[in-house]
């Protein structure tokens, strides 16, 4: 199976990425940061389209974990941050499903 996880660099993407690498799929996280790891590493900004959008062309699963760390003081600012972020990132790996999965159930379309 190919799955690709965006955000998956932290703790929970990268407990996720093991465990299914060690069941034998190809994985592909999407992250901001590069970095030496068993699977592949495509570079996303959570924002824009870019190259990675070819990760998801032939995978089976997308997970997203993507958004700002919760692990900061709850300032407004930094709340606005955490849900922005999570909500770009939502709303660009839907569109992208919306333009290009053609199965997609009606009810998870945006």
């Amino acid at each position: 199976m190919r799955i690709v996880i965006a955000g998956g660099s932290g703790q929970v993407g990268q407990i996720l990425a093991r465990h299914f690498v060690a069941r034998g799929d190809s994985v592909t996280v999407l992250s901001r940061r590069p970095q030496g790891v068993p699977w592949r590493v495509a570079l996303w900004d959570g924002v824009s389209r870019g190259e990675w959008v070819s990760e998801l062309e032939h995978s089976d699963v997308c997970i997203n974990l993507s958004g700002r760390s919760v692990n900061c003081r709850y300032s407004k600012r930094n709340r606005r941050e955490i849900l922005d972020s999570r909500v770009n990132s939502t709303l660009l790996l839907g569109g992208w499903c919306q333009q290009n999965c053609v199965s997609l159930p009606r009810q998870l379309a945006y």
